[in-house]
């Protein structure tokens, strides 16, 4: 039988975890670069917002970071779902957003130029007191 090397190295699954933990700080202290950091430029979000419509916009997750400031209690769980050679979801469950939002989030992530970065960003918020919120 010939030897074949795993392409699914513990380098890449650490990388693909500093990337969203990354993502995760970004969100507890406000800092909406740390945020862009973690995203491809041309990254795409999409979720539901609590009037029913649909948020499109990563911009809108930047814009929305910089205008309600760091969220200092989150709490995060981070998992991924599944990895491939160049690419990976993973899952970021948190809690106690800004206003006590919760949120999961499934983050795709690609190789680009040895880097990992998120590419798309599907969502489903928890909203405990849509009227500070939006």
């Amino acid at each position: 039988m010939q030897n074949t090397d795993n392409v699914n190295s513990i380098a890449d699954y650490n990388a693909i975890l500093n990337v969203a933990q990354i993502y995760v700080n970004g969100l507890k202290t406000g800092n909406v670069d740390q945020l862009k950091q973690t995203f491809h430029p041309d990254g795409l979000m999409a979720g539901t917002m609590p009037d029913g419509k649909l948020t499109t916009k990563l911009q809108f997750l930047f814009d929305f970071t910089a205008e309600n400031g760091p969220a200092p209690d989150v709490k995060s769980h981070i998992s991924i779902l599944h990895k491939a050679e160049t690419a990976a979801v993973v899952l970021v469950e948190l809690e106690n957003l800004q206003g006590g939002v919760g949120s999961t989030d499934y983050l795709s992530m690609l190789l680009i130029d040895g880097e990992w970065k998120i590419i798309s960003k599907a969502f489903n918020l928890y909203w405990v007191n849509t009227d500070k919120m939006c």
